[in-house]
């Protein structure tokens, strides 16, 4: 849970990526600032939508903010600019959108036929609502109910190339 003063420093760099973001041709995933133990931590998560982001372009952006970025946070805290990762978190409807078809995981606000958790082919989402194949049977889950969400990586069986 965002406190209003966290939430105020987010929205502020949120502030600050945009432009460095705009121009990179990069779009951020996702934003946290959290206490881990002693120390502080802003870590921004950023894709390119047409191809893999590479160390050298988050580099750039951690290199670009973290001046600004220093003059916003009062805290000591560590800045850790990176991609997603291969089971990168579902939060915006675009993501959802854009990930049609691939194997996800839903954590739900409600039980939906007796579970809170779901694992299946987002097969699509319409109107607010994902659509997920789970064993053959669709769920229909609204979107407001979603908890947390991330794609499930699998490795492919190169046994056929």
């Amino acid at each position: 849970m965002i406190n209003k003063v966290e939430g105020n420093i987010l929205d502020r760099i949120e502030k600050l990526l945009i432009p460095v973001l705009d121009q990179m041709k990069l779009e951020m995933v996702d934003m946290e600032y959290l206490q881990d133990g002693a120390y502080w931590f802003l870590r921004i998560y950023l894709e390119k939508i047409d191809g893999e982001i590479t160390l050298d372009e988050c580099a750039k952006v951690s290199n670009n903010i973290s001046e600004d970025v220093d003059k916003i946070i009062e805290d000591k805290f560590f800045l850790e600019v990176s991609s997603p990762g291969l089971e990168r978190s579902l939060k915006k409807e675009k993501d959802f959108l854009r990930f049609v078809g691939e194997k996800i995981k839903v954590i739900l606000r409600h039980k939906v036929e007796d579970s809170r958790n779901w694992t299946g082919k987002l097969e699509k989402y319409e109107d607010s609502i994902i659509y997920l194949n789970v064993d053959g049977k669709t769920l229909t889950i609204p979107f407001e109910e979603i908890k947390k969400a991330n794609i499930v990586f699998e490795f492919k069986d190169n046994k056929d190339n």
